[in-house]
């Protein structure tokens, strides 16, 4: 297969494994989204144009399905995430044997997409209304108040708890497959046998 396929089929799974994502965490009322640990992993296997294509076609298709059309919006919190996975991965903090440094990739992440989200949901969308996130944003609220900072904290928590949680899962994916792809490329040497 070439490249060019490859880097093709890599943007339709990272779509797919998110949409996936996001239709199970809403069955099960998370009050996570959980929906970019399939973008983090396409940066990190494919490059940061795989990743931010997989998650922008990801948000247009639940968008287009899920949604609402004002909702592609949310394209920019994939390209913001899959922009954030690539700096990170590139100088090396991204890496479950420095479990410090990835939390703190997730917090930074989670912070930015706080602000976006935010910016958003204030400017675009209005205040969110979904149900798997509505008993604890009514929670916060009642313990902050209605104001906009509480508003913003409210997005802190949700986004840093859901891109830590993503990102630990997508660099453990990632490195889980390295390992297994690794010990089936030294079987085959040692056996004499390609891949197929």
């Amino acid at each position: 297969m070439s490249r060019r396929r490859r880097l093709a089929a890599l943007v339709v799974a990272v779509a797919l494994l998110d949409w996936a994502t996001a239709l199970v965490t809403n069955a099960l009322h998370m009050p996570f989204f959980l929906d970019s640990w399939a973008t983090s992993a396409g940066v990190m296997v494919g490059g940061v144009g795989a990743g931010a294509a997989g998650g922008v076609l990801y948000n247009l298709l639940m968008a287009a399905t899920v949604w609402g059309a004002r909702a592609w919006v949310w394209c920019a919190s994939s390209v913001l995430v899959a922009c954030t996975t690539f700096v990170f991965w590139r100088v090396g903090w991204i890496d479950i044997e420095r479990p410090f440094r990835l939390v703190g990739v997730g917090v930074l992440t989670g912070l930015a997409n706080a602000c976006l989200a935010t910016a958003i949901l204030y400017l675009l969308l209005g205040v969110p209304d979904d149900p798997n996130t509505g008993a604890f944003r009514d929670l916060l609220r009642a313990t902050l108040g209605e104001s906009s900072a509480s508003f913003l904290i409210q997005e802190i928590v949700i986004e840093v708890g859901d891109k830590t949680i993503s990102l630990i899962g997508a660099a453990a994916l990632v490195v889980l497959v390295a390992e297994r792809r690794g010990r089936a490329a030294g079987r085959r040497a040692r056996d004499g046998t390609r891949p197929t």
